[in-house]
């Protein structure tokens, strides 16, 4: 007989849901992983779970029937779920989801250092052939490292290793230049204090933020009497936390006051963020620097917008931002009323940065009344206005008056019209001054006035 009753994948899925929602933040379960009794964990969406525990709320049976071991992990693996050896024999612990430890040994200041089948799962999506290079970015205190990569070797063993070359070995050596001298030589260090290089993922299986930590019997030395964050996941107070920061520092360098960034990360750190890295609040500050970027806003000098920000953490900052009174939804959305629009370009034209560049809308909503309009979007209309700087266009004059806002008044031309379907872009919109304007609409040489339009402005797109 079945030691297990039949269940499915999304019988699975449902005990970590119900795993996640009722037990993981009551005290029991708040440090489960780094108790000695726990050997394996289930690996899901980033975040690691008690494999028992899973397996009794999944199939009702109780965990006193069966052991933690082969039995319920097999079990767990036939549904396609993946298992993490927490300690590794070899140099590896797995903290949460989002945080694994790498001892330090001979190879990593040499090489890199080799992955254990029991922590791919940590590293690798899927299925890696043997031979083929998956590229890793590694962050430390700013810098990305983008040559590192995950192989597995084209030998007998087809063991996975992490490959870091080059700037990488220099850091280390930097670091713990009495370790590097001695590898570099061929000596073992086994028998020095272990350093503990820890793995923060930042982006999928893709990047992850590095810090350094002295270890010893094991166990990773925290500074702080709470211990390491085991879910890797930002809570909305800690990501509001950090706009603030960010804002604060803004608002510092827009006055011409000095102030410093690392101190400002300290600070952060000494306060509710206290379970983050250096390494992992500058990665943020680089999130907030591409929502911000979205919205054109002005960005702190120094933290790069990132390249891939998650939709669901754009949305988490933007939420923050509006929160602080530093982003207005409303203002962004698009209108067919074009008082409201004019009203919308005006407030945003105060805090439009042309560095920043508006997606737009590529299918602007049409509405039919009496005649048909097209919803428009205000931060395409403002951004084209800043960029132009008050001046034309079409014919590279200044605008001919100032409103009675005491801006220069142009006007905003699609060069495909919205009804012929052109986009709502600013690679299909320019500023032109009145006469230039109604040139495009009603001249006999609209079609080569216009071609001359596209050959001075680098931005449209015909």
């Amino acid at each position: 007989m079945p030691l297990f009753p039949e269940v499915s994948a999304e019988q699975i899925s449902s005990a970590l849901d119900k795993f996640d929602f009722e037990l993981r933040s009551v005290p029991e379960w708040a440090e489960w992983s780094s108790k000695e009794s726990f050997k394996y964990a289930i690996f899901h969406n980033f975040n690691i779970y008690p494999v028992k525990q899973i397996v009794s709320m999944a199939t009702g049976v109780s965990k006193d029937s069966f052991s933690g071991g082969d039995q319920a992990n097999n079990f767990v693996k036939s549904k396609g779920f993946k298992i993490v050896d927490l300690r590794n024999p070899t140099s590896w612990v797995i903290r949460s989801g989002s945080v694994a430890i790498k001892y330090l040994d001979k190879s990593a200041f040499t090489q890199g250092t080799g992955i254990p089948i029991e922590i791919r799962p940590f590293f690798i999506d899927g299925v890696i052939s043997q031979g083929e290079h998956r590229p890793v970015t590694l962050l430390y205190e700013g810098l990305e490292y983008t040559s590192p990569y995950i192989t597995v070797e084209s030998s007998p063993t087809a063991r996975t290793r992490l490959f870091w070359t080059g700037e990488f070995i220099k850091l280390l050596a930097k670091q713990f230049p009495e370790y590097y001298e001695k590898c570099k030589f061929g000596d073992d260090i086994k028998d020095a204090p272990r350093i503990a290089m820890r793995f923060e993922r930042l982006e999928g299986y893709n990047k992850y933020a590095i810090s350094f930590e002295n270890a010893s019997e094991g166990e990773i030395q925290v500074n702080n009497e709470q211990g390491e964050v085991r879910d890797g996941d930002w809570s909305d107070a800690e990501l509001e936390e950090a706009v603030k920061g960010y804002l604060w520092m803004l608002e510092q360098e827009k006055s011409g006051k000095p102030y410093s960034k690392a101190e400002v990360n300290r600070s952060l750190r000494e306060g509710i963020l206290h379970n983050r890295t250096k390494a992992s609040i500058e990665y943020r500050m680089q999130n907030i620097s591409a929502a911000l970027q979205e919205l054109c806003q002005p960005l702190l000098k120094g933290y790069l917008p990132a390249k891939n920000i998650g939709t669901g953490v754009k949305d988490r900052i933007l939420k923050a931002l509006a929160t602080l009174n530093a982003y207005t939804p409303e203002d962004y959305a698009p209108t067919i009323d074009s008082e409201v629009l004019e009203q919308k370009v005006r407030k945003l034209r105060k805090r439009v940065s042309v560095v920043g560049i508006p997606r737009g809308e590529q299918n602007p909503q049409q509405t039919t009344v009496s005649s048909t309009t097209y919803a428009r979007n205000p931060l395409v209309k403002a951004w084209v206005l800043e960029n132009a700087n008050g001046i034309c266009e079409g014919c590279g004059s200044p605008a001919p008056f100032n409103t009675g806002q005491g801006e220069p008044f142009l006007e905003v031309h699609h060069m495909k019209q919205l009804a012929d379907g052109g986009a709502d872009t600013i690679s299909n919109a320019v500023a032109l001054c009145p006469n230039c304007h109604r040139r495009c609409h009603l001249s006999g040489d609209k079609d080569v006035f216009l071609s001359s339009i596209y050959m001075n402005a680098n931005r449209l797109i015909m």
